[in-house]
Order: structure tokens, then C-alpha cells, then sequence
């Protein structure tokens, strides 16, 4: 009888045992429940989190792998209307970059602002078609720029907001940052 009572009180602790190697070999292998990580490299398009506040990029350095669709992901939470533009040496009118990093790269911009603000985008979407260097969101808004960049744009970018507040750039009060092109692996 001793025998009979031990096998009944091991028989749900196997159960268990069993359906939780059936759920681990079901999620890779992982406790956590997420896959284990793959040597393959992703079909999908990498994608970085920005978000823009009063007044900074977060984060404020970011690095792109050469030759690779990317796909940066804004948030504005600031309570102005912020701008992502990339380039080398500020103009002399301070309004961009001489050197515009995406020249001869195909951009595709993709946004959502809140309702009482689509008017007022429709008229800024003209004006960036003159700076395709140029990501504008307004308070609130969300979208996504990707791009793929060639070897020959390897290097380090300046990242600023030439938005105005008070007759100050918002890069004059901190809001900017980093890009970097790697062709090296990541």
C-alpha cells in the first residue's frame, strides 16, 4: 500500500515534469519563454526606438549596420514640434547640414499624428519634400524612417533638431546626438 500511495503522489509531479520539457523545447529551450537566440540573420528589418522629449534624443547615439534596411521608430513626447536630421557641418544659415547623409538613399516615412494636428502636417509634409535629410513630428506624433545606407556612408553623423524655440535652435539647447555606420559586424 505504501508503494501504491508514493506512485500516486509522484504520478502528477511526472505529468508536470513532462509538459514543462514540452514547453520549454516549445519556446527553445528558455525558462523566459522567449526563442534562443538564431545565428540567422533576420529577414525583417532592424529596428531602433527613438524617442524625441524638450530638448534630447533618447537614445542620443545610435549605430546602423552598412547595407541593411533599418527602421528608426519616433516617438515625439516633447510639447513642441521636433525635427531628426542627419548630416556633416551645420549650414551657414543654421537652418540643416551642408552634407545631407541621405542623398541617393531611398527613404520611406511613414507617420501618425494625433487628429487636431493632421492640417498643420499636410503643410510641413511639403516643406520636408525640399530636405529628405528631414524627419518632423509633431507633439504626440509617431512614425518611422527606414532606410538602407551604402558602404560609402561608413562613418559618424551629427544628429540635431532645427526646430526653434524662443529664437534658439533646439540643438543649440542639447537636442542632439550621434549616428554611426558600421560595415563592420554588429
Amino acid at each position: 500500500m505504501t508503494q501504491f500511495f508514493s506512485m500516486r503522489r509522484l504520478g502528477p509531479r511526472i505529468v508536470l515534469a513532462v509538459g514543462l520539457a514540452v514547453v520549454l523545447a516549445a519556446f527553445g529551450g528558455r525558462a523566459d519563454g522567449l526563442a534562443a537566440p538564431s545565428d540567422e540573420r533576420s529577414p525583417v528589418a532592424d529596428t531602433i526606438q527613438v524617442t524625441m522629449t524638450d530638448h534630447a534624443y533618447e537614445p542620443s547615439d545610435l549605430t546602423v549596420p552598412a547595407g541593411e534596411e533599418v527602421t528608426l521608430q519616433f516617438v515625439n513626447e516633447g510639447t513642441v514640434e521636433h525635427y531628426f536630421v542627419v548630416g556633416e557641418t551645420v549650414a551657414d544659415s543654421e537652418e540643416g547640414f551642408e552634407q545631407n547623409l541621405f542623398d541617393e538613399v531611398a527613404l520611406v516615412k511613414n507617420k501618425e499624428t494625433p487628429e487636431h494636428e493632421e492640417d498643420q502636417e499636410e503643410e510641413h509634409e511639403e516643406e520636408e519634400e525640399h530636405h529628405e535629410n528631414e524627419f518632423e513630428l509633431s507633439p504626440g506624433g509617431r512614425g518611422t524612417l527606414t532606410f538602407r545606407l551604402p558602404a560609402s556612408k561608413a562613418g559618424t553623423y551629427t544628429i540635431a533638431c532645427f526646430e526653434t524655440t524662443g529664437n534658439r535652435a533646439h540643438y543649440e539647447m542639447g537636442m542632439t546626438g550621434t549616428l554611426t555606420v558600421t560595415t563592420e559586424g554588429r
